[in-house]
């Protein structure tokens, strides 16, 4: 009987174990986790393998497919872990098969992954060569050389990394290709030590014949004068082949901002012939284009506008935008803007912008009718100067009765004119919801500085953006901005519309549009002279197109000007939810203010990031 038993006790176990592994080998991935990889954080190693976790939400609203276990997928997400691991260095690191939970629902598991990662190798030394004149080059002498020796990603006793070693050879063959060589091959020659685990990299270059640009070719041009295109090329016949100037070449023509396409390629031969002709492909854009939109702000309340472009116009090649917009805070706004490109070489532009509109805020109601003349330079390409001269004529509704009653803003119509200036530094990408880089604004405005003015005043603003990545799919943003508006000669007040207000949902989020600041007895707000401000907010992405986010805030408006007072700043903190659209993220964010007695609650919906 014992016998019996216990043969039916192996049957039941062996039953049991292979339903258990048919189920696992059919089973949907609930979750899959890591231990043991100190240098990479789960969400990077999950991007690099096919395993996909299950998730709810992800399944019923955004449709993604889940992944099955299986030995052999398995198999394949190993293979996927150590090529991964290998090209960042780690040559011995050793992933072992998981550990598998049944999840408490059916046909589901949680896979627990544990890896040794060892050491990674480092590099021990890096040298470069031609293949003509070895490490002896000219070349090598050269200033432009050693400055790209310096942004050169691989050095001395960092870790040996594939993706790194592919961007110095593209740094490298694009350095030999902008002094003429254009058919150069550059190649890295790797030596391995097993027992220290240093690498040693010998970059062996074939420069090729040294060449000259040959004559370019534009085709595709229809309405656009060629000679207007021609002058946008950095490169002519006979100079020195370089693909730096290719390139800029090619961001100058499209530059003009007349083209759906502009492709300028080099005619390279296998007979590697040392003049190189070009070949410069146009594709026009449409003449009229229309953009239509409508939503919806906490702020703006229903919102429209329509923007028209024509192309070609009034000059041969000079652009015409026309723009009307409809909301709570602009009952209406009607400007058109006319720019001429390449006014005074390729990378300049010269706008004129006249317009007519209506504000609406809590503390006044103005109209305004005017324009600007402005200058744009491109210093580089993260680098843009601007020059402007403006004119205003404004009729303004102070809403505050105490405002209203002081003797120098005794004037209800006026105007304004003057020179403002700006600068930006800008390697924020990508445009609408940014995960690296910074924007660096300075502008200033002197009013008066034409023609005689009521309200003489010298006005700056500056403005710091960085956004730094974290880890994968975490990115922190940081903001601040200071500004200044200071009366000059006769001036005693500033105008109105002209004056600093914060709060809102650009600005401190835990107080309403205009809230936080200087107001009269009455509470309605009447702006100041000075500003301070600025955020603090991680951005994490969830799933799909949705990011969630939490922030601090703070900030404050000082009625003197060049005021800045550390211990009145205000600090309000919240979180959103932002999801992506192709015209950037739509966010919905609730905050309040901190360390005050009074915490209500605000909530703004926009479009875009507050910053």
């Amino acid at each position: 009987m014992e016998k019996i038993t216990y043969k039916l006790f192996l049957v039941l176990v062996l039953v049991f174990a292979l339903q258990d592994g048919q189920t696992q080998e059919n089973a949907e991935i609930r979750k899959i986790k890591f231990k043991g990889n100190d240098a990479f954080n789960d969400g990077e190693l999950l991007d690099k393998i096919t395993f996909r976790e299950a998730t709810w939400i992800g399944k019923t609203f955004f449709k993604k497919e889940p992944s099955f276990y299986s030995a052999e997928a398995w198999e394949m997400n190993k293979a996927q872990l150590k090529a991964f691991y290998q090209s960042e260095g780690y040559l011995h690191v050793k992933i072992f098969d998981p550990e598998i939970e049944e999840h408490p629902r059916k046909y589901k598991v949680e896979l627990k992954v544990r890896i040794e990662e060892n050491q990674p190798v480092l590099v021990d030394s890096v040298s470069f060569a031609t293949l003509s004149q070895g490490a002896s080059d000219s070349l090598f002498l050269k200033r432009g050389w050693e400055r790209r020796i310096r942004k050169l990603e691989v050095e001395k006793d960092i870790r040996f990394q594939d993706d790194l070693v592919q961007s110095d050879q593209d740094a490298i063959s694009e350095w030999f290709s902008s002094q003429g060589y254009a058919y150069v091959e550059v190649d890295p020659v790797i030596s391995l030590s097993s027992d220290t685990l240093g690498a040693s990299i010998r970059w062996e270059i074939e420069k090729g014949p040294f060449c000259r640009f040959g004559d370019v070719d534009i085709e595709g041009v229809k309405r656009t004068p060629e000679e207007a295109i021609r002058g946008q090329l950095a490169v002519a016949e006979g100079d020195v082949y370089s693909s730096e100037k290719l390139s800029r070449s090619q961001k100058q023509v499209y530059e003009l901002g007349l083209f759906r396409i502009a492709s300028l390629q080099a005619g390279l031969s296998k007979q590697q012939s040392d003049t190189i002709p070009l070949k410069l492909t146009i594709e026009e854009a449409p003449r009229w284009s229309t953009r239509f939109g409508v939503g919806y702000g906490r702020e703006d309340q229903f919102r429209t506008f329509i923007d028209v472009d024509y192309l070609n116009f009034p000059g041969k090649t000079m652009r015409s935008n026309f723009y009307a917009k409809h909301s709570g805070l602009e009952p209406y706004r009607f400007e058109a803007t006319i720019t001429q490109p390449a006014v005074f070489g390729p990378n300049s532009s010269l706008e004129f912008n006249p317009e007519v509109g209506r504000r609406s805020e809590e503390g006044f109601e103005s109209f305004r009718w005017g324009g600007d003349l402005s200058l744009h330079q491109n210093l580089s390409d993260e680098v843009t100067a601007s020059v402007s001269l403006y004119f205003e004529r404004v009729n303004i509704d102070i809403e505050s009765d105490f405002e209203r009653s002081l003797s120098e803003l005794d004037q209800s119509t006026y105007s304004k004119n003057g020179i403002s200036l700006g600068m930006l530094y800008n390697t924020a990408k990508p445009r609408f919801d940014p995960t690296d880089g910074w924007s660096l604004a300075f502008n200033t405005r002197a009013n008066s500085s034409l023609f005689s003015s009521p309200y003489p005043f010298f006005k700056y603003l500056f403005e710091a953006k960085r956004y730094q990545p974290v880890t994968n799919g975490v990115v922190l943003a940081l903001r601040l901005e200071a500004g200044s508006i200071l009366p000059v000669g006769k001036g005693v007040v500033t105008p109105v519309e002209e004056r600093y207000f914060a709060g809102g949902s650009q600005s401190v989020r835990g107080w309403a549009r205009q809230m936080l600041g200087p107001m009269d007895e009455e509470g309605v707000p009447i702006g100041g002279n000075s500003i301070l401000e600025g955020s603090i907010e991680p951005r994490v992405k969830v799933i799909g197109p949705v990011s969630l986010v939490g922030f601090l805030d703070y900030g404050n408006v000082w009625r003197s000007e060049n005021t800045f007072k550390l211990n009145d700043v205000r600090f309000a903190a919240g979180a959103g939810v932002r999801v992506s659209t192709p015209i950037g993220p739509v966010g919905l964010d609730f905050a309040r203010p901190v360390f005050e007695s009074l915490k209500k609650w605000q909530i703004h919906l926009n479009i875009g990031h507050a910053f």
